[in-house]
Parts: structure tokens; sequence; C-alpha cells
């Protein structure tokens, strides 16, 4: 019998110890990273060559996609307790610069 089935108290775990699925959770972090990869720019790119009504949605989506994203990613790594992860997720935050220069930087149609 476990001592939790007799009425005592769980015993704690020794510190460092990780009960979630670490692969589950990068996985998870993956898919969000590669949304916030591909949803960013697009949107963003949507946006750009939008009229005036429908641009602010698109505009709202590629950020939404680019920051929110990995931020979402950072909190659920976080939480699960992998630190390499979250500061992976974190890193994501620097791809909009980049892709808001390469857009605005290539030359247009001709």
């Amino acid at each position: 019998m476990r001592p939790t089935d007799n009425g005592d108290r769980p015993r704690r775990l020794p510190t460092g110890t990780n009960t979630r699925h670490p692969a589950g959770i990068r996985i998870v972090a993956a898919v969000l990273a590669v949304a916030a990869l591909v949803l960013g720019p697009v949107g963003y790119v949507n946006g750009v060559s939008a009229g005036a009504h429908s641009a602010a949605e698109w505009y709202t989506l590629g950020f939404a996609a680019s920051a929110g994203l990995p931020l979402l990613a950072a909190a659920i790594t976080t939480v699960a307790g992998d630190r390499r992860a979250a500061l992976c997720s974190i890193a994501l935050l620097a791809w909009p610069p980049v892709y808001i220069a390469a857009v605005h930087l290539a030359p247009g149609p001709a």
C-alpha cells in the first residue's frame, strides 16, 4: 500500500525532478514557434498589400502571431519547468524586426 492510500501526505520529489513530459512540452513549443514564424510574416505582408478596410485585421494577426505565440510558448514551457525551451521561445521575439525589415527592403514588383 502506498503512503497516500493510507492517508499520509504525499512525499515530495527531489528538487529538479521533472514529472511532466518534456518531449511533449517541447513539441507544443515547436508547433507554436513554427506557427509564429509562418503566420507573422504572412499577416504582415497581407496587411501591407491589403486595402484600407482590411489592413488592420492583417496587421493584428501578424503581430499576435509573431509576438503572442512565442510568449504563450514561453509561459507553457516555464510552467513545465523547461528553462531552455522557454529561453528559445523568448528568443523568437527577435523575429518580427527581421521580417519587417526584409519586407520593406525587398525590391517591389517592377
